[in-house]
């Protein structure tokens, strides 16, 4: 048979969109193909590739196998990249790969490359002595491995744009699936676009597949059932014209319910088992016995369309209406969608025992006892019978056969049926309601829903629900409702923000500050534009942050609203302070404390005490910040500001290990964390680890130390927190060099430097610098770029010494003092130990005026 493809043009723009955004913008991109068995997700696929596909990209495809193999359906995309498969064997496939790595990085040193992209297929290259080093390593030999491949696709796309197709994600293994969906967010700048195929099952395994990336940067395609006049249109170009009456075409589409395998089926089933022409050369009749008997191996979509085949036009039409509902239905909605439409006989008998509701009970009941429904023992809605559908499949295949203009009115007045049930469990019904709503095609009324249940779902702490439902309703609302649309834009965002979703978070506020912008608000607008800044303070990008915070103080001045100029000069006190720029941060504080005692703002002036604490914390001041500490914590607790109160435990704990008091700051840091988990501060849960990690190594017990701080680098890498995953990697580094082993904790450091480096912070820098050096200088192999160990202990001090880091700058002294005093340089040694001597005592007297300058672990925000 001939292979058309009719419909699904919005699922082809789709495609074509983030190719066309890789292309355009070099961002890498992907969509998520998700449907059924049989629904034409690759055909799909191939049907766009065909049209699509620029004719210098080049396709990377493999589908995933059964047996889940760990890393397999990467090892078969790298695979299909080198062409392994056209090898005559394993030597010369290893010289094909080492070839192409060679020609794509353009230089000969391609050893550990090799090595590490080896690894994903299979081959044995013990003369790595990355791998040795690696050995029994698993988690960071992962994290190279993953750096490594994404390095190899940007440098790949350079030549030629690159599609990697994906099919069949759900028989994929574990690790392939955490390390696809970890690309996209990992890749730089380059044309990269990434489709995958899925069946629904995938998202049981993965419900939050794709948001490591960022809405903006995983589309999803979710592929539903051919309309009715695509399917009748799909099975008449299966056949050669005429081959078929127009009964049995029309019979193909409505039995399918829309599927497009099964359409394929059934006409085979009609043209080659049951069609034949009558003895009389009139017309054509169908053989039905010999069509049954002679029936093609049932898939479970076939299973399902023949039993919905089997139902009796009653049955049908009662499940027809209870589809409408979804999964789960009542009978008092099946009864309300039986008069919709429909007028009493005689108005005199209205509310009169009406026998058609016995009926629809019999019914039910019958489709219990035949498997095609469940009676749930529980109903949300009171006095209600609720009935399940035993199999997804039917109850697609049942709704899908209805009418589209028939099943959107339906739908329609099932939300409206909904909504006026009483009693309580009001937000278990307000998602259902909106889906009911926007399925009928009233996207204002679905949105609402979607909000309020939004505001439901944060109320009760279901965090990640909510930002689901904020999304939707964002989705649905439209200019006619802009404000409503910016305040659920700013909780989307807020959201997204504390879920770590960092750069959906950024797109969220840019579209309310659009929005505000439009109306002419410039309060919603320095507020939008605060929280840009802030995110971008998270992400590192220093330089970004400052021009959006400033715009928000400028923004706020035009509104009149002082809160909001003193919040923005706090966030920009922030920026500056974790940037080095002391002076410029103790200026700001400064002029947001005196707005917040002007105001009578007990809140604010306890983030403004909390903010100047922290600079002076790490200029050295330990008695000034304690002050400030605990009377920013006093009025935190007063006010009811539990979000404030994780931020000053987390502030006292830290002092706390710089004073030497390990009990009470774990205890302090135990109390903050608990807090944190309960409010879903996931941010802070990586701040607390890390400073938890701290006590653990000032305690000499590395181990424990190691296990807090690779959880806070998880959570770093999964917000796109680049100071706070600096931080804790120089923690691991510090770690691993406790534990003796020098090559890691040179790694871990290296690794701290570059990412502070491109952070733009001097005490995240040198505080690396200070482990590196100690990394080297106590055996593991040296940085040519960065000199010896010496050389990088005089550069620590410098760095730290110009950025008024205090407690660092003692601690890079110390360290340096034991280099020295290893070396035989005894007097070099006691000149630096007198140094690191001084600043520890410097830090404990009161001082004769606010001393303030550079860093701390509080997350931004």
């Amino acid at each position: 048979m001939r292979e058309p493809f009719v419909g699904r043009e919005v699922e082809l723009g789709v495609l074509s969109e983030a190719l066309e955004r890789a292309l355009k913008y070099r961002a890498p991109q992907a969509v998520t193909v998700l449907g059924p068995l049989g629904v034409g997700k690759t055909r799909l696929v191939e049907e766009w590739l065909g049209a699509a596909l620029p004719a210098e990209a080049r396709l990377v495809r493999a589908r995933a196998e059964a047996t889940r193999a760990p890393r397999g359906l990467l090892a078969a995309l790298l695979r299909d990249r080198f062409q392994l498969d056209g090898a005559p064997d394993e030597g010369e496939a290893l010289d094909w790969f080492r070839a192409e790595l060679q020609r794509v990085f353009g230089d000969r040193r391609i050893a550990e490359v090799a090595a590490l992209l080896g690894d994903f297929l299979g081959f044995d290259l013990p003369e790595s002595p990355l791998l040795r080093a690696l050995a029994g390593k698993t988690e960071q030999g992962a994290d190279l491995a993953r750096a490594v491949l994404c390095r190899f696709l940007e440098r790949d796309a350079l030549d030629r744009p690159l599609v990697i197709l994906a099919e069949d994600l759900h028989a994929a293994d574990d690790e392939s699936l955490a390390l696809l969906e970890s690309l996209v967010g990992e890749l730089g700048e380059a044309p990269i676009l990434v489709v995958a195929t899925s069946r629904p099952d995938l998202l049981v395994r993965r419900p939050s597949w794709g948001a490591a990336a960022g809405a903006a940067a995983w589309a999803r395609v979710e592929l539903a059932p051919l309309a009715h006049d695509e399917a009748v249109a799909l099975a008449s170009e299966l056949v050669e014209p005429d081959a078929l009456p127009p009964a049995l075409i029309e019979r193909a589409a409505v039995e399918s319910g829309g599927n497009p395998f099964l359409v394929r089926q059934l006409v085979d089933v009609y043209r080659s088992h049951g069609a034949r022409a009558a003895e009389t050369g009139e017309g054509e009749w169908l053989d039905l016995e010999r069509a049954d008997a002679e029936r093609l191996a049932l898939t479970g979509e076939d299973a399902a369309a023949l039993r919905a085949a089997a139902l009796t036009p009653a049955e049908r039409d009662v499940l027809e209406r209870g589809a409408v509902f979804g999964s789960v239905f009542w009978t008092g909605g099946v009864v309300a969608l039986g008069r919709f439409g429909a007028a009493p006989a005689d108005d005199a008998s209205i509310f009169a025992p009406d026998p058609a509701i016995a009926e629809i009970r019999q019914l039910l009941n019958g489709l219990v006892e035949r498997d095609y429904l469940v009676r749930l023992p529980e109903s949300v809605l009171p006095g209600e019978e609720a009935w399940g559908f035993r199999h997804a499949l039917e109850q697609t295949l049942i709704a899908a056969a209805v009418e589209p203009e028939v099943a959107r009115r339906r739908t329609v007045f099932a939300a409206q049926w909904l909504e006026s049930r009483g009693g309580p469990a009001r937000e278990q019904r307000l998602e259902p309601l909106a889906r009911l709503y926007e399925a009928g095609g009233d996207a204002r009324r679905a949105a609402y829903c979607y909000v309020t249940a939004a505001a439901d779902a944060r109320g009760h702490r279901l965090l990640e629900r909510a930002h689901v439902l904020y999304v939707a309703g964002v989705r649905l609302l439209g200019l006619e409702d802009a404000v409503a649309k910016m305040d659920a834009l700013y909780a989307a965002g807020d959201l997204s923000a504390r879920l770590g979703y960092t750069h959906e978070a950024l797109a969220h506020f840019g579209e309310m500050l659009r929005l505000a912008w439009r109306l002419d608000l410039p309060a919603k607008g320095g507020a939008a534009h605060g929280r840009i800044g802030r995110l971008h303070g998270t992400l590192g990008a220093y330089a970004q942050a400052r021009a959006h915070l400033e715009r928000a103080r400028q923004l706020f001045e035009v509104a009149g609203d002082l809160p909001g100029v003193a919040a923005a000069l706090d966030d920009m006190g922030r920026i500056h302070f974790l940037g080095g720029a002391s002076d410029a941060s103790l200026s700001c504080h400064r002029a947001a404390l005196a707005l917040r005692e002007r105001l009578g703002d007990d809140r604010g002036r306890a983030l403004t005490l909390a903010r100047l604490g922290q600079v002076e914390h790490e200029a050295g001041d330990l008695t000034g910040a304690g002050a400030h500490f605990r009377e920013a914590l006093a009025l935190r607790r007063r006010v009811g500001d539990r979000q404030g109160e994780v931020a000053s435990l987390l502030d006292l704990g830290a002092l706390e290990i710089d004073l030497g008091q390990m009990d009470a700051a774990k205890a302090r840091l135990g109390e903050g964390r608990a807090l944190a988990r309960d409010l879903g501060e996931r941010l802070f849960e990586a701040s607390f680890a890390i400073e938890l990690g701290e006590c653990h190594l000032a305690e000499g017990h590395p181990r424990l130390a190691l296990e807090e701080l690779e959880d806070a680098r998880e959570l770093g890498r999964q917000f796109g927190a680049r100071g706070l995953l600096s931080e804790a990697t120089r923690g691991a580094a510090e770690a691993a060099l406790a534990l003796g082993d020098l090559r890691r904790a040179r790694d871990d450091a290296r690794r701290a430097f570059d990412l502070a480096t491109r952070v733009g912070s001097a005490a995240l820098e040198g505080a690396a610098l200070r482990v590196l050096a100690a990394a080297v200088g106590m055996g593991a192999p040296g940085e040519a770029e960065l000199g010896g160990a010496r050389e990088m202990f005089d550069r620590a001090v410098e760095v730290l010494s110009n950025a008024g880091a205090e407690i660092e700058l003692g601690r890079a002294l110390a360290s340096y003092a034991d280099f020295e005093s290893r070396a035989g340089r005894r007097d070099a040694a006691r000149e630096l130990a007198h140094q690191a001597a001084l600043i520890r005592v410097r830090s404990r007297r009161p001082p004769n005026e606010p001393s303030v300058s550079s860093f701390s672990q509080t997350p931004l925000g």
